[in-house]
């Protein structure tokens, strides 16, 4: 497994797909497959309807964030301000 293999299966965890399995991993990449190619006015309105849906179980609301913020460490700074952007908009009221 690679570093991009385990990386998935970390945040499938965080983000709250049962176990640490490759199941986790592709479900994961299907998810990302299915918003590529979307353009940013489309992305940001996926965007505020997940966010009504992962605020209403705080917990795995605050956990999910955490798994979002995560990734910060991987990206360059244009993709670190795109996803402070997405931030924003999920945690305001």
């Amino acid at each position: 497994m690679d570093i991009n293999d385990k990386l998935l299966m970390d945040l499938a965890n965080q983000v709250g797909f049962s176990g640490k399995n490759e199941k986790s991993v592709k479900q994961a990449e299907r998810m990302a497959e299915a918003y590529k190619g979307k353009g940013e006015d489309e992305l940001l309105k996926e965007i505020l309807k997940l966010k009504q849906s992962m605020k209403s179980d705080r917990g795995q609301y605050e956990k999910q964030i955490k798994a979002i913020r995560s990734l910060r460490g991987i990206m360059n700074a244009e993709q670190k301000a795109r996803m402070d952007r997405v931030l924003q908009l999920l945690e305001e009221d």
